[in-house]
Formats: C-alpha cells, sequence, structure tokens
C-alpha cells in the first residue's frame, strides 16, 4: 500500500537473504525485528527440510487482495494492491533485497557508479516483452528503459499524476549508446538513487501499450515471468506463466490467482476449506488457524506501513491552517493525549511496533524511543487552555471503514474526549477517502504512510517543498531546505544525522502523530516454497514460488 492500504494478500514466508551490493549503503533493518523474521524463516525451514526436495514446476498459486487494484500502472499509482501484480508482469533494473539492506540485478546484468552523478547499466541481451499485442513479444532495449524512467518521472503527462516522480526528478540526462547500455547523469549527488531504480514503482513498460491505451489503468504489459490473463473487477486477477521469460528455468508456477475478498473471515474460510495456498490472516485468527489447518505455516514479520493522526495540511498562500489546528500548542496537546501502547494494544491486540516519528521503527533511521512525545493528558489541557480551548472544541476525524482503520480510530476518539476534544468519525468506503485525503479536505485524518526503501520516502512527499510533496502539504521552508539537503549527503553518517533533525523538527511542529506500524501474519500451505521480500511493495515475487505436487 503506498500512501494506502498494506496489501494483505498471499505473503511471503521463506528468508533467503540476498547479498547487498558492495556499492549500497542502504538503511539496515532494527535488529530485533529482523530477528523475528529470521526466526520464522528458521522455523519453517525446519519443517521443509525433512523432506529437502528440488523445486517442481506446475501449479496455479491461489491468494487473495482484500480490494481490486484502482489501477495497474506502476508510474502512477501508490497502491500495494498494484505492485503485487506489476512485479509479476514487469522488471526493474534492480529489486530490493529479500531483508531490504540493498538490492538484486533484475532487468539489469550489471551496473557501475563511473562518478557521484553518473551510473551505467548493462541490460540482458534477448529480453522479450509478452507475446501479446501491441508489442508482440519484441525486443526490450535501452530505448524502453529510457522511456520507463522518464515516464515515471512525469515527463510524459501532467507530473503531478506520477506519485513518485520525485525519484527521478534530479536526472540530468538518460543516455542510450548502443541497445543494451543506460547511463544515467544526475543533476546533483542524489543518495537514494539506486535505491529507488530498485522499487516496483520503477518497472519497465512498452512505449506503445501507453499509447495504444493512453495510461496502463487496466494494462499490465511488460518482460516479466507472468502474463496479465484476466482482470474481472470485484471477483479475481489471473496471471499465466511466460513461456519466454529471460531468466532461465523461472517461472516455476503455471499461474498465480487473486481473488478479491475483503472480508476475513470469508478468507479464513476460503483459506481452511483448501480454496487457497496462502493468505494474509489477522492476529486474532492465529488460534483459529493453529486448530483447524494445524500443518499451515503461519508467518509472522513486521510491517513498513505506518498508522498516523494527521492535521489538515498548510499550503501557505492557498490553503490556511483554521482554527484551532493553527496553534501548534493544539497540535502538540493532541499528540500528548495519545497513549500509543496503549492504542495499539486496544486498536490491534499489541500486535506491532510504537512510532516515534516519521520513518517507520523497523528502519535504523527512525528516531529511538527516548525522543517519544510523552503521553501526559494533564500538560495537553493545559496547553490547550494557554491556547485558548480551556473547554475543548470539536473535530471531524476522517478514515475508512476497514476494521484496522476503525478500531484505532474509535480508541483515538475516547482519548481525546479525555482532554476536551469531541471527534465525529467519518468513515468512508476507501476510494472515497482517498478522494478528500488527496484533496486535502480533513480537519482530522487517520491514515497509513507510504511503504519505502529510503528514510527520505517519508520526508519529501509529506513534508518537501510544495511542489515535490504529493501525500502531504506543510509549509515550513526550514523542513524544505533540510530536505534538500540531506538528498545530496553521500556520506552515510553525516546524512543519518541530518535525518535524524529534520525527523525532531516534523514532532516540534506536531503535523502527525506518528502511531504504529503492525506485526503481520500470514499462513499458507507446507507444500508452498517461496521467498520472503520484506518490503510490503513486494508481497509476492511470483518467479520464487514453486508447490510440491499435492
Amino acid at each position: 500500500m503506498g500512501e494506502e492500504e498494506p496489501f494483505l494478500g498471499g505473503l511471503i514466508v521463506l528468508v533467503l537473504v540476498s547479498l547487498a551490493l558492495a556499492m549500497t549503503a542502504p538503511a539496515q533493518m532494527k535488529k530485533s525485528l529482523t530477528e523475528k523474521a529470521k526466526q520464522a524463516e528458521k522455523a519453517q525451514q525446519a519443517k521443509k527440510q525433512k523432506a529437502a526436495v528440488q523445486p517442481q514446476y506446475g501449479g496455479v498459486y491461489r491468494t487473495t487482495m482484500a480490494t481490486d487494484p484502482r489501477s495497474l500502472d506502476p508510474h502512477q499509482e501508490t497502491y500495494g494492491a498494484t505492485t503485487a501484480i506489476t512485479v509479476n508482469t514487469n522488471n526493474t533494473l534492480l529489486r530490493t533485497n529479500p531483508d531490504m539492506t540493498g538490492f538484486e540485478l533484475d532487468l539489469a546484468e550489471s551496473y557501475r557508479q563511473i562518478d557521484d552523478t553518473t551510473y551505467e547499466f548493462k541490460i540482458h541481451k534477448g529480453v522479450r516483452f509478452h507475446n501479446v499485442p501491441p508489442v508482440n513479444g519484441r525486443e526490450c532495449t535501452s530505448a524502453d528503459v529510457k522511456y520507463s524512467i522518464e515516464r515515471a518521472a512525469g515527463m510524459y503527462g501532467r507530473k503531478s499524476d506520477f506519485k513518485h516522480y520525485y525519484y527521478f526528478d534530479k536526472i540530468s540526462s538518460i543516455e542510450t549508446p548502443d541497445k543494451y547500455t543506460v547511463i544515467f547523469k544526475l543533476k546533483h549527488p542524489f543518495a537514494p538513487f539506486l535505491k529507488y531504480l530498485a522499487t516496483p514503482w520503477a518497472a519497465i513498460v512498452a512505449k506503445e501499450v501507453v499509447d495504444k491505451y493512453g495510461d496502463l489503468k487496466t494494462v499490465a504489459v511488460g518482460t516479466g515471468p507472468f502474463i496479465l490473463k484476466e482482470f474481472v473487477k470485484g471477483s479475481h486477477i489471473t496471471l499465466v506463466k511466460n513461456p519466454h521469460y529471460f531468466k532461465k528455468g523461472l517461472p516455476y508456477l503455471d499461474g498465480i490467482t487473486f481473488k478479491i475478498m475483503s472480508d476475513p473471515a470469508s478468507v479464513l474460510s476460503a483459506f481452511l476449506a483448501g480454496r487457497l495456498d496462502g493468505c494474509g490472516i489477522y492476529h486474532y485468527q492465529l488460534e483459529t488457524v493453529k486448530k483447524e489447518a494445524p500443518d499451515a505455516i503461519i508467518t509472522e514479520y513486521p510491517g513498513t506501513h505506518m498508522w498516523v493522526l494527521r492535521v489538515q495540511p498548510w499550503i501557505e498562500g492557498q490553503k490556511p491552517l483554521k482554527k484551532p489546528l493553527d496553534d501548534k500548542r493544539v497540535r502538540q496537546a493532541i499528540a500528548m493525549a495519545i497513549d500509543k501502547p496503549r492504542l495499539l494494544k486496544l486498536a490491534w491486540g499489541g500486535y506491532g511496533t510504537v512510532a516515534v516519528g516519521p520513518v517507520p521503527p523497523v528502519y535504523d533511521d527512525s528516531l529511538p524511543p527516548s525522543d517519544q512525545i510523552k503521553y501526559n493528558p494533564k500538560r495537553a489541557k493545559q496547553l490547550l487552555a494557554e491556547a485558548g480551548y480551556p473547554n475543548g472544541f470539536s473535530l471531524e476525524l476522517l478514515t475508512w471503514n476497514l476494521e484496522y482503520m476503525t478500531k484505532p480510530a474509535q480508541v483515538i476518539k475516547e482519548m481525546l474526549k479525555e482532554i476536551g476534544i469531541d471527534l465525529k468519525l467519518t468513515l468512508l468506503e476507501q476510494p472515497q477517502y482517498f478522494n478528500r485525503a488527496y484533496r486535502f479536505d480533513y480537519e482530522l485524518s487517520l491514515h497509513i504512510m507510504t511503504a519505502g526503501v529510503d528514510p527520505e520516502e517519508w520526508l519529501i512527499p509529506y513534508f518537501g517543498p510544495l511542489e515535490t510533496s504529493t501525500f502531504y502539504k506543510w509549509s515550513n521552508p526550514e523542513l524544505w531546505k533540510l530536505i534538500r539537503e540531506q538528498q545530496q549527503i553521500l556520506d552515510v553518517k553525516k546524512r543519518k544525522a541530518l535525518i535524524r533533525e529534520i525527523q525532531l523538527k516534523i514532532l516540534d511542529d506536531a503535523t502527525h502523530v506518528f502511531l504504529y506500524t503492525q506485526l503481520r501474519f500470514g499462513a499458507l500451505r507446507p507444500y508452498v516454497h517461496r521467498t520472503f521480500y520484506l518490503l510490503d511493495y513486494q508481497p509476492i515475487v511470483g518467479e520464487t514460488y514453486w508447490m510440491e505436487k499435492h
């Protein structure tokens, strides 16, 4: 779920940690949370090593997603359901590796950094697009890479439609000296560049597909291991094996079927009845799975999406802050009134990690617990009185109507009531919620921040300059200046220090209350084998899946 609902479809379980490329200096996972993922992997390995079988070909993996993808366009979307499809239909030059400590080669055969602003990539020869119109199996070349990255940067259409354009707007030129070589030249050093090339949002597409359909909302044609066969809204999405995939011997599966199922009870029933091979489950379903499907493999791992309570955006000259939220003391009072550990316990059974600042707690760049805004309702009431609201006030809280949002919304309502703030809950269908959220039409919203691969993904699109912030707007020029500076620092320690400073300033502005990330749970049948990729936007890397005969 970019700036969205996390993908709750088939979850991946086998952690095969790939070697990080020597050039990278990525954000590292926090040890305690990484260990949980590794322990889950060891438990599964112990079961599966009892019968050390070799990968087998055939079978259709059956899983679910909670809602239809709004669009299949990897350059315009932010929704995790989109990349659940496109990581299987399209390739990227690089791919974020399983434990998010670096990246793997994908469409690229090799790459090198020539200097601080120049990167050369060699792509595999003989890679072909799917054998469907209008590409009809033609070869993928450096020209397709150039077009795709330029499109992701917003060069072909309205820039604001391309939600991740800030990934690539630092590129000054893309050269293609031959069919298999791509040279990126940047305007200035840009620390996250390689990590951004490794996200699913940098997928390689064909220009003629865009030209034919006008966009990629309902089509997914690429070079990936699977071909989109059918997309029936509200029902299912079917992928079939690409027989001409360039990675020798892959994929193993004949296909993947995603069933659109929003009701967690129905998903669990389908899994227990044998109609699904894997699915996402909730913490309160764990005991049922253990009892009713004792051979099922259950996984637990940290999520990378973060639940936040945020105030109305501030767009200087266009959308000024309205009373009472224009007073920082009011915003700080709201933050002090939220007991985060109790919220997590009441809303999600305690299955998660309390957040501190904008960068989620699974990342090394996150703020330590010592920087936490302390729960202090007494001081919160004092701040409201100092701001001229001794008797409190009323506000609307906007969110969407799925359980993982409505539960915390109800708890937050009760917590703020204790300091005199009366919340009116507005619970919308998810598409309607995002229509309002992207118009910045709310007083308070309970939201989920994007998953990402670099700490600036929780800075630029929320707190950066207005022309680059896509998910939120906040008119603080001091923050803008610092966020720009961190981009160009290639020294890891120096950049980390500045990112910490930025986060502390955001906490002081009290634009958001950074609440928690959830632990994620998955269940699958013991005959399913796969590689676990921690990045929420890579929920099913289908080329790694295979199933024993059953």
